[in-house]
């Protein structure tokens, strides 16, 4: 099963379903030819998006070209110019002999030491990932023997998305990650969805930057390695920077395919990292100049995304506090088009995956020379971005929360309370989040802060008080409490919003005055 020459992929274009090779794949994307990869799942995209771009931007540095546009012949050589090799073992999904490399598999020191690598699937979807692919958002094993994409999808999602499951010696993750317990997001700015000018778009801009990260305190080399299974694996030692090109494309574990009658086989073994020791690797953090991946300003380790996703906080942190993913800033040809912000994580922790994320947050045309250019006008957003995630936070642990211990007849100390109120706060945090950008974008044109912020405190009193009544009505209280428990807290929780946000008891007042007036 030869990529550079056998048509694996199964691809949906505009004139049906076809069968291409890799190089095949390549040029249809650059011919914005390509509707779909069935099999591709979602948490996979990503993975396969820039590891294709990666490709795609090596073999164009090394021909000196910028245009992706270019016909399948040229990809297959430059793919087998990348490989350096006179087989093409590094781009074929089973090779017999395990001391020559295979597509995403290093070569071993010997035929035996495959004795010693523990046999774990005969399915792709159970590979993919190992641990961290537990049932999140899909059944494992429920590919059994699988297509061959479905395998080549699987391998490069497990060998570049990564993190750390243990198990002995331990299978680790991958270096552009903040830690083996981290994740690898994926942010960009999107003006289209079709995955050939996405393509076109992010190869391009590889070669844009590709001077700036040989010059970049990495010391990486302008010819240096991309497919990192071409050399022996001898699990023990990793591979220098030094020795690698800026678009390397990793692979953290050690695992050989195998045949076994008519299907295919996964083994894999404990192993130290593949690539960049373990010291270094603390001392980076993840930070290797991946240009989809935002730096952490305080920290200068990659982002990594918590259980939960991207929620307004992160997404805050993404556009005004972090190192701009090189992916996320716009293009001239951007600028009059319709654009979006993409992330994607699968956010994971050790031995464990904590769901699958992603986001496309809309950025109207009036906000995006504010948003993507430093400035007082990005400063006064930001400004604004951070008093409103700080409104949101009073109104729930100074308003509501105060309301529902009232309800409740608790405190901090009763634990099934807490527990209670918390699902509460997951309820109310859902409601705002979906709303709060929304809220941002429309504060670019109003020259006054506090009437700016004045629609997004009445937002979240309007949120508050569904979240209070909901609480009521699912409130397990005796009927002889019930009245008393909530006129309590109802009175707590008006007395403390008013306390809180003075601004809301004078628009009351007013309002009061002129129903009375009317009256």
């Amino acid at each position: 099963m030869n990529l550079l020459i056998e048509p694996l992929f199964r691809v949906r274009t505009p004139a049906g379903l076809k069968n291409l090779s890799l190089p095949g794949l390549l040029a249809a994307l650059g011919e914005d030819a390509v509707d779909s990869l069935p099999g591709l799942q979602r948490h996979q995209e990503d993975a396969v998006h820039i590891f294709l771009c990666y490709l795609a931007g090596a073999v164009l540095a090394r021909g000196g070209i910028t245009d992706p546009v270019q016909p399948e012949a040229f990809w297959r050589d430059g793919l087998r110019q990348l490989a350096g090799r006179d087989d093409d073992c590094a781009w074929t999904l089973v090779v017999e002999d395990v001391t020559q490399p295979a597509f995403m598999q290093a070569p071993l020191l010997s035929k035996q030491e495959l004795n010693e690598f523990k046999a774990i699937c005969n399915s792709p979807d159970a590979l993919d990932r190992l641990k961290t692919a537990r049932n999140h958002d899909i059944k494992a094993n429920r590919a059994a023997y699988g297509e061959p994409d479905l395998w080549i999808y699987a391998l490069i999602s497990l060998q570049t998305m990564s993190g750390y499951s243990g198990g002995g010696g331990g299978y680790n993750g991958i270096a552009r990650m903040n830690s083996g317990d981290g994740s690898r997001p994926c942010v960009s700015l999107h003006s289209s969805e079709r995955l050939g000018l996405i393509f076109n778009r992010e190869a391009a801009r590889l070669l844009q930057i590709r001077q700036g990260l040989l010059s970049g305190p990495w010391r990486y080399d302008e010819k240096g390695l991309v497919l990192t299974w071409l050399p022996i694996i001898d699990r023990q030692s990793a591979i220098e920077i030094s020795k690698l090109d800026p678009f390397f494309i990793e692979v953290c574990r050690a695992v050989r395919l195998t045949r076994q009658s008519t299907s295919l086989f996964a083994r894999i073994a404990t192993s130290k990292p593949r690539v960049i020791p373990k010291p270094v690797r603390e001392q980076i953090k993840g930070s290797l100049g991946d240009p989809w991946i935002p730096i952490n300003r305080e920290s200068g380790g990659a982002l990594t995304v918590p259980k939960g996703g991207f929620t307004a906080r992160k997404i805050h942190e993404i556009l005004f506090e972090n190192k701009a993913a090189e992916m996320q800033k716009a293009e001239p040809e951007q600028e009059k088009l319709n654009c979006w912000l993409y992330a994607a994580v699968t956010v994971g922790g050790r031995c464990k995956t904590e769901g699958f994320y992603s986001i496309n947050l809309p950025i109207p045309v009036q906000v995006r020379p504010r948003l993507l250019r430093r400035g007082p006008e990005l400063d006064r957003l930001e400004s604004l971005s951070k008093t409103g995630l700080n409104d949101a936070a009073e109104m729930w642990s100074h308003v509501i929360r105060s309301a529902l211990f009232t309800l409740l007849e608790a405190n901090e100390k009763n634990r099934e309370a807490k527990d209670w109120i918390n699902r509460t706060e997951q309820v109310f945090s859902y409601t705002w989040n979906q709303e709060f950008f929304v809220w941002l974008w429309s504060t670019v044109d109003i020259a006054d802060t506090d009437a700016a912020r004045l629609p997004w405190l009445q937002t979240l009193e309007r949120h508050a008080r569904t979240t209070l009544a909901d609480a009521i009505a699912r409130f397990p209280a005796r009927t002889g409490r019930y009245y008393r428990s909530r006129v309590r807290a109802d009175g707590m929780f008006i007395g403390c919003l008013f306390k809180t946000f003075p601004e809301l008891k004078e628009i009351a007042h007013a309002e009061r005055r002129r129903v009375a007036d009317a009256g």
